[in-house]
């Protein structure tokens, strides 16, 4: 579990990285958006470098997952919003607030808190029945589909929140399908190949991947950041502890669970409206941007 934390560490960290570059260079991509958004930015060697980055993250994120219970492992994806933080302090030489520190403190004490109190463990992800995967991909594949449709309807941060709150959740739905693959591969590497999960969260990834560049497009990275940091652990714990079998310790450490949740969306929230993350990347000087930039 040490190892699978981590690894769950360093997926963030890359995941970080590689939503900054990516960024810099979305923002400034003229023309329509779409999956043609991709073609277009393939050309700009500071997007292609953030999805070689993004891509070691999620190498780290699978091998995490194969080690460890993904209610355990998701919630430390969460780190990456205060690395995005500390990364564009440095990307864009602003000094970060006093507001900033206490997020990023109350962020990471709520996780923390949380994984602790929790301390999710067993399962099996492969004991799950076909009608119950059915249900599960139904309303969490459904709810993504829903955001996406409404984000259709919307236009600047908003509809960059409605993509970034998607792909959050398509990211989440990815890693329970990697975590699936990851155990059959562990038992039998011989049988991956077979297993539909694989297949399966090779689409749900690619789907949620494109989503995510129209919502970098969209707008600031402050209107995508929270639904993408917080929905992804979500739906990976959820999905953990009642579908995959995962336990998790009850009693008075739900008090201390709920707590540490409650500062993490507390901190999550305020460190999503940092001034840092609506500095615009088609500004020489790095200064704050608009909304209407």
């Amino acid at each position: 579990m040490i190892l699978a934390s981590g690894l769950a560490v360093l997926a963030a960290f890359l995941n970080a990285v590689g939503d900054l570059a990516q960024r810099r260079s979305a923002r400034v991509e003229p023309g329509p958006a779409g999956p043609a958004l991709v073609l277009r930015m393939v050309r700009r060697p500071g997007w292609v470098a953030g999805v070689v980055a993004s891509l070691a993250g999620l190498g780290a994120h699978v091998a995490a997952l194969s080690l460890g219970a993904i209610a355990a492992v998701q919630p430390l994806l969460v780190l990456e919003l205060p690395l995005a933080v500390a990364g564009a302090a440095l990307l864009f030489r602003v000094r970060p607030t006093a507001r900033d520190v206490g997020a990023i403190v109350l962020l990471t004490a709520g996780l923390a808190a949380l994984v602790f109190c929790l301390r999710p463990g067993g399962g099996d992800a492969t004991a799950v029945s076909g009608p119950a995967w059915a249900v599960g991909l139904a309303v969490v594949g459904g709810t993504a589909v829903l955001l996406g449709v409404a984000a259709r309807w919307s236009v600047a941060d908003q509809r960059a929140g409605l993509l970034g709150a998607a792909a959050g959740i398509g990211y989440g739905l990815t890693a329970v399908l990697m975590a699936t693959a990851g155990a059959v591969i562990v038992d039998d590497p011989g049988a991956a190949l077979g297993t539909w999960q694989l297949y399966a969260a090779a689409g749900a990834g690619l789907a949620s991947f494109v989503t995510l560049q129209n919502a970098l497009a969209s707008g600031l990275l402050v209107a995508v950041e929270p639904g993408l940091t917080l929905l992804n652990p979500i739906v990976g714990v959820g999905w953990g502890l009642l579908l995959f079998g995962e336990h998790a310790r009850t009693g008075v450490w739900l008090l201390g669970a709920f707590a540490g949740a409650a500062a993490l969306v507390a901190g999550t929230v305020l460190l999503a409206r940092s001034p840092l993350l609506r500095t615009d990347p088609r500004s020489a000087a790095g200064t704050p941007a608009g909304r209407g930039a």
